[in-house]
């Protein structure tokens, strides 16, 4: 069941690339996640670690994930956990997308 509400979240959050991201992780060119992470390090945000199209802090329990669409798709994990659930808006960009995840901490 859990399978099911999962991919019906990701499937609001962003239709069929939201569904995509959940299940699947790809390559992004470089300069996207250089571009990400100067932002969010300019809006002095939490430094997320890079791997595949994915930027986390385990330890808050967020994400953000890239999708082929140019647009950031949040996530949350109980902390330390990889439970990821899609949630939130996907956003163009990384901050806008990233905000929300910090003010429900």
């Amino acid at each position: 069941m859990n399978d099911v509400a999962r991919a019906v979240a990701a499937w609001r959050q962003g239709g069929p690339e939201g569904l995509d991201l959940l299940e699947s992780t790809w390559e992004p060119p470089a300069g996207d996640f250089d571009r990400a992470r100067s932002a969010l390090t300019a809006a002095d945000l939490p430094m997320l670690r890079p791997r595949h199209n994915h930027l986390t802090d385990a330890d808050r329990g967020i994400q953000l994930r890239f999708g082929r669409d140019g647009r950031w798709y949040p996530y949350e994990s109980d902390p330390g956990t990889e439970d990821w659930w899609p949630t939130g808006r996907a956003d163009a960009d990384p901050v806008g997308a990233l905000t929300p995840l910090l003010a429900s901490e």
